[in-house]
């Protein structure tokens, strides 16, 4: 028989590695189609990435595996089978996704597979020195990407302790097809992860949307958008903050920032509202989300709230402005106990309960608006009536010095008429009596005169004079 002719015992030989490899890509592909059916499952996300690992490692004969996933922009260690536990206890916890920095992090930035000596040429240091020490080829090793619509969430590497091991292209294709498995799941639970969330965050702006339609007190609706908001977001605390006049004061908040409310409210019981002023005041000031990673670290926050969150534990910080009618009437502010960036799908959600807050509260100011006017006009209506009726006109003049304090929230009141060239006392509330006994009979007429005093200078300009301290007013009589 000629040698460039096989043998029997050769041909034997081939069909029984033939009968091998296809019992093993058989194998294989049970394997893969057990473990899509477990994705199409409704099983446990960390079940089957463990499934996949533990799977991987068996049919190809491998030492160990892992699985890492993206959170923020760093890999974060998910699985690993008992072999690589043990040797990843020593790695770092989160690693960059950067070209050459460690062999996730290349893998991931370039969304390719990676093996043999390229895979050990970014390896980090400290990986291959942990390697060494236990006797394990750098180069027995194989990185692949978990890719989801063009993105990469995540790796998935496999190792053997066998000197001298280089994974094949066909097995690297089925490390591939496994890692597209784990992406499928994972994708399948972020997916019904955010319709859960979605309906949760319906649910809950459904309920402050049947609170603000019922006659409830604003307080319960805001004290319920700072809890469900903290709650929605997986925060740790969250309050308000509302202008009365040019500044902010405290408004509801969860237990849990409750100690820190009440001592920077202390200290600071209100806040100017101005661009760089503070977080609170600046993300007024701008109508736009503020967000800080960490609050204890940033410029914008006064040193006193930087100091105390420090104390109470508090970081990242979401502050989001109230609008109404495209005016900043308070803010909402969110904090973690992580150093943590708030996502733009989790401020959107928050602007979305910081304008039923401002709902809450403008539909509170017009019921008040509402109620005062009719006050107003229900107490003009009995001055009307006393006027069209034969009653005595120092009880109509009582009743307008009293109407007019109680409808204004004033503290008096009382009227001065003409006589002659001077202005005489005439109704006063109560509340006034002890002024005009303290001023005495010097200053019990007045001349009607510009500059004169503030009383004699607004009759003779026939204008109202309003002065924010009365004590402080260059018209004030002395």
């Amino acid at each position: 028989m000629s040698d460039q002719r096989k043998t029997k015992k050769q041909l034997l030989e081939d069909l029984e590695r033939e009968r091998e490899r296809a019992l093993r890509e058989r194998e294989r592909s049970i394997a893969l189609q057990e473990v899509s059916n477990e994705v199409a499952a409704a099983h446990d996300t960390d079940e089957l990435l463990e499934l996949i690992v533990n799977e991987t490692v068996r049919l190809l004969g491998a030492s160990s595996s892992h699985i890492r996933l993206l959170e923020g922009d760093t890999l974060v260690l998910r699985v690993a089978t008992g072999a690589t536990e043990t040797y990843m206890a020593g790695a770092p916890p989160f690693l960059k996704v950067e070209e050459g920095t460690s062999l996730a992090g290349h893998v991931m930035a370039t969304k390719k597979p990676l093996s043999g000596n390229g895979a050990a040429q970014t390896l980090l240091p400290s990986a291959r020195r942990a390697m060494a020490e236990r006797g394990r080829d750098p180069e027995s090793i194989a990185a692949v990407p978990l890719l989801a619509n063009g993105q990469s969430i995540g790796t998935l590497i496999l190792s053997d302790e066998t000197p001298g091991r280089r994974f094949t292209d066909d097995e690297v294709s089925l490390i591939v097809a496994f890692a597209d498995q784990a992406s499928l799941a994972i994708e399948k639970a972020r997916l019904l992860n955010e319709a859960k969330r979605e309906k949760e965050r319906s649910d809950a702006l459904y309920r402050v949307s049947n609170l603000l339609a019922g006659a409830h007190d604003t307080d319960e609706v805001l004290d319920l958008i700072v809890n469900e908001a903290t709650r929605l977001v997986g925060a740790s605390g969250a309050w308000l903050r509302l202008l009365k006049g040019d500044q902010l004061l405290p408004g509801a908040a969860t237990e849990s920032v409750a100690d820190f409310i009440t001592s920077t409210s202390a200290e600071m019981p209100t806040m100017d509202v101005g661009q760089g002023t503070s977080i609170n005041g600046h993300a007024m000031a701008t109508r736009r989300p503020y967000l800080s990673p960490d609050v204890t670290e940033d410029e914008l926050a006064t040193q006193m709230a930087r100091t105390k969150l420090k104390e109470l534990g508090l970081h990242g910080s979401a502050a989001v402005p109230l609008l109404a009618n495209d005016r900043s009437i308070g803010v909402l502010v969110v904090m973690d106990r992580t150093v943590r960036r708030f996502t733009d799908d989790e401020v959107s959600l928050l602007t979305a309960f910081a304008d039923q807050a401002a709902l809450a509260l403008e539909k509170a100011r017009l019921l008040n608006e509402a109620e005062r006017e009719k006050e107003r006009s229900d107490a003009l209506y009995r001055v009307s009536n006393l006027l069209a009726g034969a009653h005595d006109t120092d009880e109509v003049l009582d009743l307008i010095v009293n109407e007019a304090t109680r409808l204004v929230g004033a503290t008096g009141a009382f009227l001065r008429l003409l006589e002659g060239e001077g202005l005489v006392p005439s109704a006063t509330t109560e509340s006034m009596n002890a002024y005009h006994a303290e001023v005495g009979e010097a200053n019990l007429l007045l001349r009607v005169e510009e500059g004169n005093s503030m009383i004699g200078h607004v009759m003779a300009t026939k204008k109202p004079r309003v002065s924010e301290d009365v004590t402080l007013d260059s018209l004030l009589l002395r």
